[in-house]
């Protein structure tokens, strides 16, 4: 009796008609992959935002080891700038004071957001080392630092309400 692995049989129509079939689709997968990725890469234009870095040092005051407190007026404020960078005018809105909405609408934020957006182009980072609490009012000052090179000052009130920090009055001066 012989080996069946020494066997060699003539393939059958319907194995050589199933083979050319997956190698069909196996080209048609790798020219769809191809396409996509030329796509990406060379007619994709979309601007990508790399993360501000954020000023995580006035979290503690200086010399303590408390743990930082999360709710920190400079916080709520570099959210506050991030989003403006990101254009959500709309979110950066829910960060001011009720009294401060009173005054301002929606319309108007992002009518004033969108003439000062070059304010918050090419942010590189936010630096921001002194705020000062009392009570229910906290201050805090500060600079945006570009990636193209200058700065802004930043200085801002804050206003405690419902046991969270909302902005009462921010002013940004490119120096």
């Amino acid at each position: 009796m012989l080996n069946p692995l020494a066997q060699a049989e003539e393939p059958r129509s319907y194995d050589r008609r199933f083979y050319g079939r997956a190698l069909l689709v196996a080209f048609i997968v790798i020219i769809l992959c191809a396409g996509f990725v030329t796509y990406r890469f060379v007619f994709s234009t979309g601007e990508q935002v790399s993360p501000a870095r954020f000023d995580l040092g006035s979290l503690s005051a200086a010399g303590t080891r408390a743990l930082p407190d999360p709710s920190n007026p400079c916080m709520v404020l570099q959210e506050y700038l991030e989003l403006l960078s990101r254009k959500s005018d709309e979110r950066a809105y829910g960060y001011l004071c009720e009294s401060l909405k009173k005054e301002v609408s929606l319309d108007e934020f992002v009518a004033n957001s969108r003439k000062n957006s070059l304010l918050f182009r090419d942010v590189e980072r936010y630096k921001f080392s002194r705020y000062s609490v009392d009570g229910t009012a906290a201050g805090a000052s500060g600079y945006i630092e570009y990636g193209a090179g200058g700065r802004s000052l930043v200085e801002a009130a804050f206003a405690r309400e419902k046991d969270s920090w909302r902005i009462a009055l921010v002013t940004v001066v490119y120096q």
